[in-house]
């Protein structure tokens, strides 16, 4: 099959399309090549775009091997590359010792749990811890775990993240997301502990299922991991729900397309949870950006016509600095990312998502306390909080300019 049309990229900087080039899969660079298409590059630049996609532990063996016969890349630049390696290499030992420490005890308890991502997917998608970025932890368990969860990592002397040290309004944790954190102060450690894979999801597959097509992490042998086609599924809709905008993401669905996959179970999946689109858009990325060789079956999905369009809308994410966790702090990139987001869902998803936002929260509370068992007043009081929270945040505003 071919394909109609391409990603125009025209608008990325030169110092962002050499990193895409030696990321390619395809057509790897040879020392002469790299060293032409490097001349004249604006360097801090490139070294802000490999700390922004997270991409210095590919990018610094790369650039060793290219520079091997004859030195092309400065010794600054060099020096930091290998000075974030190292710091991530050290990082993702201590979480690789911290995973095994934790599974320990959760295994005591008689808890099943499932890695997800950190030195796991590092060690089976780059052959080595050292291979990618990870800043913590993600441990998926049945819901009738949690409690045992959680109690097991309080004794291990981790606490509750400051964010969630709230009392809940109406249950408003399990339904405005997916895990809940937990901070090791000593060690620096965080833990997201999840109940869901993701948030907001009408259908995903149970715990057991996902259990009954775990795979065993090479790391060791009692931890355990989602099974290809369910871990596919899930890198591609956490990329999706982050705007795609780190390319380690992207890298991970190309180290993906040369696992074994069960094509028709990863079609089921994503049909089963209508997100055949969201496939198509991340197989475009991919393929366009990082020269990803797709199997037939993969490059079907990119002829969706909204994939397209989806691939379009994530280019701004990728294309600059940005930070759009835990919300934009740019209005213009705010309206661009909710509407991505929004276009990303199918009706249903829509429709949990916006029910989830008129859902009372923490936040009400704040400026209204009230006893739990009137709680219930929050749902018709909410657009009054809202509109006071805005008042009260335009407020320091206000005085600061008069």
């Amino acid at each position: 099959m071919s394909q109609p049309w391409v990603l125009d990229i025209s608008s990325f900087s030169n110092e962002l399309r050499f990193l895409l080039r030696l990321l390619r899969s395809d057509n790897k660079l040879e020392a002469e090549e790299a060293a032409q298409l490097a001349h004249e590059l604006d360097w801090p630049l490139f070294l802000r775009f490999a700390v922004y996609h997270e991409t210095y532990p590919v990018l610094y063996p790369l650039l060793v091997q290219l520079n091997a016969n004859r030195q092309w890349t400065p010794d600054l630049v060099m020096s930091r590359l290998r000075s974030l390696y190292t710091r991530n290499t050290m990082m993702m030992l201590q979480l690789r010792g911290e995973m095994e420490r934790v599974n320990g005890l959760l295994e005591e308890r008689g808890v099943r749990s499932l890695f997800l991502k950190g030195p796991v997917l590092a060690a089976m998608l780059y052959g080595d811890v050292s291979g990618r970025t990870s800043g913590d932890l993600d441990i998926l368990v049945a819901k009738q775990d949690w409690d045992a969860s959680v109690q097991q990592l309080l004794s291990a002397g981790y606490v509750l993240a400051e964010q969630y040290d709230e009392e809940e309004v109406l249950n408003n944790t399990e339904r405005k997301t997916h895990h809940v954190s937990y901070i090791h102060r000593e060690k620096n450690i965080e833990v997201e502990l999840h109940w869901s894979l993701n948030p907001d999801t009408v259908t995903e597959p149970s715990f057991e299922e996902l259990w009954s097509r775990r795979q065993a992490s090479s790391l060791h042998r009692s931890v355990f991991t989602l099974g290809n086609e369910d871990l596919l599924v899930y890198l591609i809709l956490h990329g999706t729900r982050h705007g795609w905008s780190s390319l380690k993401w992207l890298l991970d669905i190309d180290r993906m397309m040369v696992q074994f996959l069960n094509w028709n179970r990863t079609n089921m999946l994503f049909d089963e949870s209508g997100n055949r689109v969201l496939g198509g858009e991340a197989f475009l990325l991919a393929t366009q950006l990082l020269g990803t060789l797709l199997p037939e079956e993969a490059h079907a999905l990119t002829f969706e016509p909204k994939a397209m369009r989806l691939a379009r809308m994530v280019l701004p994410f990728i294309r600059e600095e940005l930070i759009l966790y835990p919300k934009p702090e740019r209005k213009d990139i705010a309206v661009l990312f909710n509407r991505y987001l929004l276009a990303t869902m199918n009706p249903r998803q829509r429709l949990l998502y916006l029910t989830n936002k008129l859902y009372p929260s923490s936040k009400d509370r704040s400026v209204l306390p009230l006893p739990r068992s009137l709680h219930f007043l929050y749902f018709p009081l909410r657009p009054f909080l809202w509109f006071w929270r805005q008042v009260k945040r335009q407020a320091p505003k206000e005085e600061a300019s008069s």
